[in-house]
């Protein structure tokens, strides 16, 4: 047995610490966020420019140069000073350039204030697969609300997990991304629902000139991982000049798939029992039949295996396991005959075979194929106004390869009692049933390996959106905004290798598939079985939304503005499932179809009451369709004692609008469940009661209340001297109402220790155990309607340092420092108290088992030598606990209370649990390191090291979205040292 292979030394720790010491004297570049600002102070805010608390980017500095202004995120007003009392970070095409990272997606992702419930491109299993969605302050996709432009993109078709709504990121050109400004705050009294965690908004450029383009490609030290990129922009026209441009963009992505049997171990297999964990107790293996196949779950294998069973003829669905029966190998030589390596077992529950399915099948990353084209025309309008118009095609196309499906499942039908029967539909005995003479049908275990399991997403988006700004009156003291943006996402989901209830009904009573030796089947068959499977689904928004604003009259600290405003939207969703009439087995029961529209009205009053002291107030009404309306209130307050100090906070209240999936819709998800020790020692230790997956089924409720929230934010930024600024910002946030599925795993537990389940939650049991026929059956679903009713308390703390110090001769050294730190995180759940979650795994279902670290933060150095830049970029996420209170009860670490606990194993006949495998989940850390020339004015090569000291995963056996490590967290510490070349070019 060998030990752990993850712990990380002191060594290891120590070398880390020394590297980016090392790192940090090449210098930095603004982070995310909050850098060193370069344009002078406005004339009316003393100290503006020298207490910004975000980075300006390149427009925004002219602008201030030049008295012209900017909207920036969470305020109606243009302005020349982008400092607001609410905080917000930038992040500009030059950060992302000098980070190398590959997709605004992983950008956005990078966000130290993201946390648990985001969704990362490597969790293949989820619903959205593919999809890609950020969640600010851990409070889920669904509280943070995405802008494009400062205007409302469609949904993505898909809801994360059947329920939360959410914007997939993968639908951002990135070729024309100007910056992407993130509030860190509540903003509903501006944007509506859905702000409770804050706001991401992605600016695009206005106005390109020449043409430029870029090409890239990159493989992993391991020589896989490949992906490629290509951009190319054209434009023509001078705003200033000219008084128009326009551009046309388009770009493509592609990255290679990457298999699980490509890493090493243990993130290469789901065998975990050379792990000693003391005491004569290993790690689990968790192979498909180590131990003999379970009557309650899937349990096969690639090698056909049947048992003895009664069954009433005519119904091949109604057989049970006779007890005593032992297994017997169906398969044509054997374990070893198929096609797959299946590794035999002999005892005295008979002969079966044991496989590694994730070793064998499964995808760490998927197959992905991105590109799209952006027109963009802005034109002024007279001297006063500016109009532009723009639009976008995008498609993302995501290939996954799956393990081959089983015949036994309960979803949606109940196949686990699946039998050969005695005798076929031409009434003569089945050859494929070695126990026909005797009347007896044999219960099988199987999967169609000879089939293959795929699945094709294609995700086309279409988005128009044009508007016109402009000021009038006399002094020019009126301004107006009006915008409109139509969105539209289709989505095509190709499937093979699901199973055909009808066709496979057909196949095993006329006896035509040959399950002895799969190799003789024919396409014909196969397809009888299997066909191809096609669903689609499409989502839309339509957004109309118009601003006037006016300086009624001058404070001592400047003009007092007010701005209102009007917004009507149209949201849609039409996700039928994709499994109409139930004819596939394993597509999950999921659907929303519905439609609403919002009308709303906001205003904002901007009183700079001193010199020293501005205070704003805004306000916004939802009226939505479906029966609700809702006020949402805020004031903020920047107190600027001297040019050096500023001192900021704010008061909100927000909201979160049922989501269509919620209200409308129907979801049935699954968990990985283990039994509790006392019902698996109960039992024997047999196969029974091994991790399955327990079902969860939610059902939509129209009459669910909006979720509120209340915020409040409270911080300071301080710039000693113009090359050093440094901000701190403490939010708090409360949600109440909550809306969520009280059907959890925590509920399976209390049904199996035989205690009272609460109004409304129902089980649906599994078949008993033929074994312990008078032991009470393990659960098979936790049925239950979405409600509200729990609340969410949530705090922390963001932290910027920057610096940008000329060094002389044209040397400069610039460095940025970003974190949050979570200082709570609890749920209260009424009927099961306060749950904990902070530096857990939890929350374990909405956040999809990512967990809710303590600790994120990013550091961005950058040494520029004339035409030579070295970047170093550091990523921080610490360590959690590997149990979650919503898993299997209120935290700790003794046997069974982790999803992954140690066994100690009776051969391989039965397993006794014992202590968690891992308590503690590791912290990771990891640098990229992009170098670039500038050759000249037209070209610029560069050289990308992503994860430069080759980080590993933190192994993590507890979470689901990866195997053996967390990918919301630790992706590349899973691809591990990989290198990207490019060029740049612009004429």
């Amino acid at each position: 047995m060998t030990k752990n292979p993850f712990e990380i030394s002191k060594a290891r720790l120590l070398t880390g610490a020394a590297t980016c010491a090392v790192l940090l004297s090449l210098g930095a570049t603004p982070a995310l966020a909050q850098t060193a600002p370069t344009a002078p102070a406005d004339a009316n805010t003393p100290g503006a420019a020298a207490i910004q608390t975000q980075s300006a980017p390149a427009d925004a500095q002219a602008n201030a140069e030049t008295g012209q202004d900017i909207v920036v995120t969470g305020t109606l007003f243009r302005r020349t000073n982008t400092e607001t009392p609410s905080p917000v970070s930038v992040i500009t095409a030059e950060n992302i350039a000098a980070r190398g990272l590959t997709t605004t997606a992983d950008v956005i992702q990078s966000i130290s204030a993201g946390n648990g419930g985001s969704i990362p491109q490597g969790f293949g299993n989820a619903f959205a697969s593919g999809a890609q969605g950020v969640s600010l302050r851990g409070l889920s996709t669904n509280s943070t609300l995405v802008l494009f432009d400062g205007l409302r993109p469609a949904y993505y078709p898909l809801a994360d997990d059947g329920q939360r709504s959410f914007v997939d990121l993968n639908t951002i050109p990135g070729a024309i991304v100007e910056r992407i400004e993130t509030l860190r705050d509540g903003a509903s009294s501006t944007y509506g629902a859905d702000a409770v965690g804050g706001v991401v908004n992605v600016i695009l450029k206005k106005e390109i000139k020449g043409v430029s383009g870029n090409v890239e490609g990159g493989i992993s030290e391991r020589g896989d991982a490949g992906q490629q990129r290509a951009r190319l922009t054209a434009g023509y026209g001078d705003l200033a000049d000219q008084g128009f441009n326009f551009y046309v963009s388009g770009e493509y992505q592609h990255q290679n798939a990457l298999f699980a049997n490509q890493r090493e171990f243990p993130y290469n297999t789901k065998n975990l029992s050379s792990i000693d964990a003391g005491g004569g107790f290993t790690g689990a293996n968790g192979n498909t039949n180590f131990l003999a196949p379970s009557t309650s779950a899937s349990s096969s294998t690639t090698a056909a295996v049947v048992r003895p069973a009664t069954y009433t003829p005519g119904n091949i669905l109604s057989g049970v396991p006779i007890v005593g029966g032992q297994y017997q190998v169906l398969q044509q030589g054997g374990c070893a005959g198929a096609a797959q390596t299946n590794i035999a077992h002999s005892n005295v529950n008979g002969q079966y075979c044991e496989q590694d399915l994730i070793n064998q099948y499964s995808q760490i990353l998927p197959d992905q194929t991105r590109f799209g084209g952006t027109a963009h025309l802005t034109a002024n309008i007279g001297s006063n106004a500016q109009a532009y118009l723009t639009g976008t095609f995008y498609q993302s196309i995501i290939f996954q390869q799956r393990t081959p499906s089983s015949l036994r499942s309960n979803n949606p039908a109940y196949t686990f009692g699946l039998v050969l029967p005695a005798n076929l539909s031409n009434g003569t005995l089945n050859p494929q049933n070695p126990y026909a003479a005797t009347g007896q049908g044999a219960l099988i275990f199987y999967r169609f390996g000879d089939i293959a399991s795929t699945l094709k997403n294609t995700s086309s988006t279409y988005r128009i959106a044009g508007g016109i700004d402009g000021k009038f009156g006399g002094d020019n003291s009126w301004a107006y905004t009006l915008h409109g943006t139509y969105m539209r996402t289709n989505l095509t989901q190709d499937r093979t290798g699901n199973i055909n209830i009808a066709g496979l009904t057909s196949a095993i009573n006329n006896g035509t598939y040959n399950f002895v030796d799969p190799t003789a089947n024919s396409a014909a068959v196969r397809s009888l079985i299997s066909p191809n499977q096609q669903s689609k689904a499409h989502s839309e928004t339509a957004e109309v939304q118009g601003i006037l604003t006016h300086a009624l009259f001058d404070l001592p600290g400047g003009p007092l503005n007010l701005g209102v405003g009007g917004e009507f939207r149209y949201e849609n969703i039409y996700d039928p499932t994709p499994n109409p009439g139930s004819q596939f087995l394993d597509i999950n029961a999921f659907s929303a179809v519905g439609h609403r529209f919002v009308t709303s009205g906001f205003f904002e009053l901007n009183a700079p009451v001193l010199k020293q002291l501005e205070v704003n107030l805004s306000g916004r009404y939802d009226h939505y369709s479906t029966g609700f309306g809702r006020f949402s209130p805020k004031v903020g307050a920047k107190f600027t004692p001297i040019r050096q100090l500023a001192i900021r906070g704010t008061y909100s209240q927000g909201f979160r609008a049922p989501s269509i999936p919620e209200t409308s819709g129907n979801v049935v998800g699954f968990v990985n469940y283990t039994p509790p020790a006392a019902v698996q020692a109960a039992h024997g230790g047999n196969s029974y009661v091994g991790t399955y997956s327990l079902g969860l089924n939610s059902v939509g409720n129209a009459n669910l209340k909006p979720e509120t929230s209340r915020s409040f934010t409270g911080g300071a930024v301080f710039q000693p001297v113009r090359w050093l600024s440094l901000t701190m910002d403490y939010y708090n946030i409360h949600k109440k109402d909550l809306i969520y599925n009280p059907a959890d795993s925590t509920y399976a537990n209390t049904y199996m220790n035989g205690g009272a389940l609460p109004t409304g939650i129902t089980i649906t049991p599994n078949p008993a155990d033929p074994s312990f026929p008078a032991l009470r059956p393990t659960p098979a679903f936790v049925n239950a309607a979405y409600i509200n009713g729990q609340s969410l308390q949530t705090s922390g703390i963001d932290g910027q340092i920057s610096a940008s110090v000329p060094l002389g001769s044209g040397i400069k050294l610039t460095s940025a420092l970003e974190g949050t730190l979570v200082l709570e995180y609890k749920v209260n759940t009424g009927i099961n108290g306060v749950y904990d979650y902070l530096g857990t795994l939890g929350p374990y279902n909405t956040t999809s088992a990512s967990g809710t670290p303590r600790w994120r933060a990013n550091w961005q150095n950058t040494l520029e030598a004339g035409a030579y830049s070295l970047t170093a970029t550091t990523y921080f996420t610490s360590g959690y606990k590997g149990y979650a209170a919503d898993y299997n009860g209120v935290g700790s670490c003794g046997p069974n209370d982790t999803p992954a606990s140690s066994y100690l194993y009776n051969g391989d006949l039965s397993r006794r649990a014992g202590n968690a495998l891992q308590c503690t989940v590791k912290h990771f850390l990891s640098v990229d390191l992009n170098g670039s020339v500038k050759v000249n004015d037209k070209f610029t090569f560069y050289a990308i090291v992503q994860n430069l000291f080759d980080a590993h995963a933190p192994f993590d056996p507890n979470t689901y979205g990866g195997n053996n490590y967390n990918p919301a967290w630790a992706a590349s510490g899973i691809i591990g040292r990989s290198i990207k070349a490019g060029a740049n070019f612009k004429f």
